[in-house]
């Protein structure tokens, strides 16, 4: 039998969990096992938690050769994330979305198995998305368009990557249920804006998460035959929200493509209620009017408009952590004047920034400097942002003329659009203070935080570990980068839990409890492990690292 080639192209992945049925706490969400299996609506509070993400500092570090700190400095644009309150605004929206399509689709109902039939392929073939309405199709999608390196794609897949991919379903309520449910698949659009492409990229991105071979028995077929094929794949695996990016490359697209394309999403919401967001910059907006448009205004979430940051509080709070990482021979304060060049040289665009206290500390290192400086900063900026030197020059102008020029940059909004925004930054401004009371104000409540919140977790009383972790933060704050602030911890609760011990009066109580061994050493198995973890290293690899996990062919020679 013949071999069908297998194109490669990118596919972001998730996890794939077993079926964990939950109680979802709203009536309409119940005895639905698409919508019981997955994770519990979260709070601002979790969702920062699992948002914000810190790269590995030491402090020694500063002390290594220069060649080995020019490494340390890129975990700042691998693993630094922030949350914002834009971020905060996406989950919530991505969390509804993704539940309200999931209310029509309920696997046990014959309205279900219908859909998933071939029925759902003669409905795409004919045409037929109004005859046969569903339950409730509540959902339909929405349009994420902003400016480039703003974050859109990496903090949507941060926060996808929050659910598991693929639910495998066996039982539910006593019911067999074989079942591969695809929570989420996000795609990015063909450069030529081809349909093809994206069928069948589609079908290979679901061939290669449940084992199917959709592509191999269809890669052959016209663009009119796979619509129909894919829709019903969709319908199969309980797809829970598809997510196309870079949605511009439409403008690509030979003849009448891109309101095919798009009228095509619309269908697959009409027929099997499958919510569609799709993400692009400002070049996106011209195509993205007409039937797409109309359908998404029923969705409730409403369209969502990255622009470049402003110079306020969030910009503030963004480069506080982001100043905390720096690897040359001596720390500077984030000033004023810090945060103005900073802004001036990137124009409120994260990925600017980044790239830009990154390559300031690279030419610190390399210059044999002590410190960064805002000389350095605009240097680095003169020389090294050649590519986009022009764009922030039009955006630093404010001159709508100029912007135009670069179609990722300008939003085209009207004057309304503007003026509604000012509800919108009151809404950010207290989703901002939501943000700093979950991870602290300023570096001392943050460091208060992290240090009590990892004495919990390897065993200390929460009072405990509070005291402990506002005393040490408290006599070492000139000093936090120069100490082992986890050792420092560990001996302060540890001698606090015996002065609470010596003090309490009731000496004579015997408690039935298992006995938890406290790490007071850095050398302690759990602490190795844990600070392996924050490395997103296994438990093994941490040990292994640390030189407790010997190799077996030294006891094989």
């Amino acid at each position: 039998m013949k071999q069908i080639p297998i194109p490669t192209f990118n596919i972001n992945t998730g996890i794939t969990i077993e079926a964990d049925y939950q109680d979802p706490l709203l009536e309409e969400y119940r005895n639905n096992p698409l919508l019981e299996a997955l994770p519990p609506i979260w709070d601002d509070s979790t969702v920062i938690q699992n948002l914000a993400s810190k790269p590995l500092y030491k402090v020694w570090e500063r002390e290594l050769p220069v060649h080995l700190r020019m490494h340390c400095v890129q975990r700042v644009s691998r693993d630094f994330f922030q949350p914002l309150s834009k971020h905060l605004e996406l989950e919530q929206s991505l969390s509804r979305l993704i539940r309200d399509g999931y209310v029509g689709r309920n696997p046990l109902t014959p309205n279900y198995a219908f859909r998933t039939r071939k029925d759902t392929y003669d409905l795409m073939v004919k045409g037929l998305t109004d005859a046969y309405p569903l339950n409730t199709p509540t959902s339909s999608g929405f349009a994420m368009v902003g400016i480039s390196g703003i974050g859109k794609s990496s903090t949507l897949l941060r926060i996808l990557k929050m659910y598991p991919q693929v639910i495998v379903h066996y039982e539910y309520q006593g019911n067999k249920l074989p079942l591969y449910q695809i929570v989420w698949l996000k795609l990015d659009c063909p450069h030529d804006g081809s349909i093809r492409s994206l069928c069948l990229n589609f079908l290979l991105a679901v061939d290669s998460l449940v084992g199917t071979k959709y592509y191999n028995h269809n890669s052959s077929k016209y663009t009119d035959e796979l619509l129909p094929i894919m829709a019903q794949a969709a319908a199969v695996h309980c797809l829970g929200v598809l997510v196309i990016d870079e949605i511009q490359n439409l403008q690509e697209a030979k003849d009448d493509r891109a309101p095919q394309m798009l009228n095509f999403f619309v269908q697959l919401v009409n027929t099997i209620g499958l919510p569609v967001v799709v993400v692009g910059t400002y070049k996106a907006l011209p195509v993205l009017n007409g039937e797409f448009r109309n359908a998404r205004r029923g969705s409730g979430q409403g369209d969502s408009l990255w622009e470049h940051m402003k110079k306020d509080e969030e910009w503030i709070w963004l480069l506080r952590g982001l100043w905390k990482y720096q690897w040359t021979d001596e720390k500077i304060e984030l000033t004023d004047e810090f945060v103005d060049v900073m802004y001036e040289e990137s124009q409120g665009i994260t990925d600017i920034a980044i790239k830009l206290f990154m390559l300031a500390q690279w030419r610190a290192l390399d210059q044999k400097r002590k410190t960064i400086s805002t000389e350095l900063i605009r240097s680095v900026a003169k020389d090294r942002l050649t590519l986009v030197r022009d764009a922030l020059a039009a955006l630093r102008s404010g001159k709508k003329r100029e912007i135009q020029k670069y179609a990722d940059l300008y939003a085209g909004v009207s004057i309304d659009d503007y003026l509604n925004r000012i509800e919108e930054q009151q809404r950010q401004a207290n989703q901002l203070e939501v943000i700093r009371q979950e991870l602290g104000y300023d570096v001392k409540e943050q460091e208060t935080r992290q240090l009590s919140s990892w004495l919990v977790e390897v065993g200390y009383e929460k009072e405990v570990a509070r005291k402990a972790a506002e005393e040490v933060i408290s006599n070492h704050l000139s000093s936090i980068d120069e100490i082992d602030i986890q050792k420092e911890g560990a001996k302060a609760a540890l001698r606090i839990k015996h002065e609470n011990m010596k003090d309490s009066s009731d000496t004579t109580r015997i408690t039935v409890t298992k006995k938890k061994l406290e790490p007071t050493d850095p050398d302690d198995l759990r602490v190795i492990i844990f600070q392996g973890r924050n490395r997103k290293l296994s438990a093994y690899e941490a040990l292994q690292k640390a030189q407790y996990i010997k190799n077996a062919k030294e006891f094989l020679s």
